[in-house]
């Protein structure tokens, strides 16, 4: 394991195997870790599969926006000359780089697995799950332009989710699609749960794929498949909501240890007013995941949804402790303390959103704790108890933030 280009910012790491002739430069999705003391995208995966790999890691969240990409794109160039194959490999923030950065690396093949095209606002405005760092990073025109790829990218991706993303990058280029209703955002869980994941790498870098038989027989394993039904599931309109429960059911009975198909039937229970089979369901998941952030959310709004605040609390400064950067979560926490009566800890837990996002919503929540907050305090002077006021308002103000 060899670091061919390393910055403050970016390092391009070099894992041969035995066969030289084929290589596969992967991307970090979002998430994967900050800094560089960890493994790169795919990286066992490709080792036991005897495939040399280049592994691109960003150091933190920044879509590949940095200067110095040009030079790191030309040590990935120079290792891989004289190979016979050459593609680049990416899942979602991976999957806009591999996109983008193919021709960089002179890559025979593209692998993308629900890629964006951009999440720049200026460019994207339909885009809102990554708010935050969209509105952070500064966009770079020679890597966040218009697209030109030589090879003609395969990209499978559920067009539910990510459908605008990739008519937008069709605009500039042509590419394979694959598209999968109901396997949601990354479609890399679901291919990797049906056991399509090794075989699709494998022949998107061989140049042996088939991109119509592919999506066929990705959506024939459909019904087999936890991730799917429970994302089926998740997806019923609310007078479906038997069938809903139905399938979140069968998706538990298929994938017993799944903390994601566990989750979807939690959350259609806790919709139900069924709080206590949510809550005892969400426990589970929380021990079972060693307390996972993402699931610490899930148990706390579960909680709220049973009106057992004070329990909750302690839970939600855990989840934003251990996910402290995310500005929505720190409004989130917010309105949790807002209806305990807590109007300058509310107060005090938006300030810490405005100061990672200041985007209008946070402001305006803001101003309306700010107003409790001195109610309150009047109250309290002239002797009475008072009750926060427009928590229902609250509530659909947090859903409207809360990132998708």
């Amino acid at each position: 394991m060899i670091d061919l280009f390393r910055s403050e910012s970016v390092v391009v790491r070099s894992m041969p195997t035995k066969d030289v002739s084929r290589w596969i430069v992967t991307f970090d999705n979002y998430g994967i870790g900050h800094g560089f003391d960890r493994p790169g995208f795919g990286q066992e995966f490709l080792r036991q599969s005897g495939v040399s790999a280049l592994h691109v890691m960003g150091c933190q969240e920044d879509w590949y926006q940095y200067p110095e990409m040009a030079e790191a794109m030309a040590a990935a160039r120079a290792a891989t000359v004289g190979a016979d194959r050459v593609m680049t490999y990416g899942s979602s923030m991976g999957g806009y780089a591999a996109i983008r950065f193919a021709d960089a690396v002179r890559a025979h093949a593209v692998l993308a697995l629900s890629p964006q095209y951009s999440i720049d606002p200026q460019k994207m405005p339909s885009e809102t799950r990554w708010l935050q760092d969209s509105h952070r990073i500064t966009w770079l025109p020679e890597v966040d332009g218009r697209i030109i790829c030589r090879a003609r990218p395969v990209v499978v991706f559920d067009p539910l989710e990510d459908g605008h993303q990739v008519t937008r990058i069709q605009r500039d280029i042509d590419i394979r699609q694959v598209a999968l209703p109901y396997v949601s955002h990354p479609a890399t869980t679901y291919l990797a749960e049906t056991g399509l994941l090794k075989p699709l790498v494998l022949q998107a870098l061989s140049g042996d794929f088939e991109h119509i038989a592919f999506g066929r027989e990705a959506r024939r394993r459909r019904g087999a498949s936890s991730f799917y039904l429970s994302n089926l599931a998740m997806r019923q309109p609310a007078h479906r909501r038997g069938l809903a429960l139905d399938l979140a059911q069968r998706a538990v009975k298929i994938g017993p240890s799944s903390p994601l198909a566990s989750l979807a039937l939690a959350r259609l229970l806790s919709a139900e007013g069924r709080h206590d089979d949510a809550i005892k369901r969400l426990e589970g998941i929380v021990t079972s995941t060693k307390r996972a952030p993402v699931y610490l959310i899930s148990y706390v709004d579960a909680l709220v949804a049973a009106g057992r605040f004070d329990e909750a609390r302690p839970y939600a400064r855990e989840a934003v402790e251990a996910l402290s950067h995310q500005a929505h979560l720190h409004a989130w926490e917010g309105a949790l303390l807002q209806r305990l009566g807590e109007a300058r800890e509310a107060v005090e837990a938006v300030e810490r959103a405005i100061a990672l996002d200041p985007r209008p919503q946070y402001f305006q929540l803001l101003e309306t704790y700010r107003d409790d907050a001195e109610a309150n305090a009047l109250s309290q002077r002239n002797g009475a108890v008072r009750v926060p006021r427009m928590l229902a308002r609250l509530s659909t103000a947090i859903r409207g933030v809360r990132k998708a």
